[in-house]
């Protein structure tokens, strides 16, 4: 059993869902994430909170209510997801909505209680869709290449200290692809690695 406080936002997703549920079972208190009341209210976890963390609002009032309420942040689960095909701007700005500006947000936000606990981790999920030998293949692609650029900066950020910041790879989500349980079991074990050996990893599942 363990007894860590870890905020899990995208709650309301496979992944998400799975990753709560996991954490909540083994003694770690939930802090679920999510824009839809009703469907938070579903998820397995010890505290719920509402938040827009497209907004730097939205996501200050988090770490603020993780603060107050549970007096630390142990880790980050930051599972929003999102996406859509095509080039266009319309796509272009409501993946990077979601799967870049949430994370910059929250991360920033939380940033200070995880560098303070004894070992905070922070964790995305990226694609294989994403490479680095040539430009992105779509809007998609683009914004979780991003989301992955800023987890290496954290990473070089964190370097010497007790917190990692990580990146795990699938090609989906789902019982054909990677399942939530296999995703949920990884995160949950980010914790039983030093920071040192994880910080800035890309682990592909």
């Amino acid at each position: 059993m363990t007894d860590r406080v870890v905020v899990v936002t995208g709650a309301t997703g496979p992944g998400g869902r799975a990753a709560a549920q996991l954490l909540t079972e083994r003694g770690d208190t939930v802090v679920a994430v999510g824009t839809d009341a009703d469907r938070l209210s579903t998820v397995h976890s010890a505290d719920r909170f509402v938040a827009n963390l497209t907004d730097v609002s939205g996501a200050e009032a988090l770490a603020t209510h993780v603060r107050d309420t549970h007096g630390r942040a142990d880790g980050l689960l930051h599972l929003v997801g999102g996406w859509k095909s095509g080039w266009g701007d319309d796509v272009t700005d409501w993946l990077n909505a979601r799967l870049v500006t949430t994370l910059l947000n929250s991360s920033t936000a939380l940033e200070p209680l995880l560098l303070a606990a004894p070992a905070g981790r922070l964790a995305i999920v990226s694609s294989t869709v994403v490479t680095r030998d040539g430009p992105p293949s779509s809007a998609y692609a683009a914004a979780k290449l991003a989301a992955e650029s800023w987890i290496e900066q954290l990473a070089a950020r964190w370097q010497g200290t007790d917190a990692a910041a990580v990146t795990l790879v699938v090609n989906s989500i789902g019982e054909t692809a990677t399942p939530a349980s296999v995703l949920a079991e990884r995160l949950a074990g980010l914790w039983d690695t030093p920071a040192s050996e994880l910080n800035g990893a890309r682990i592909t599942l």
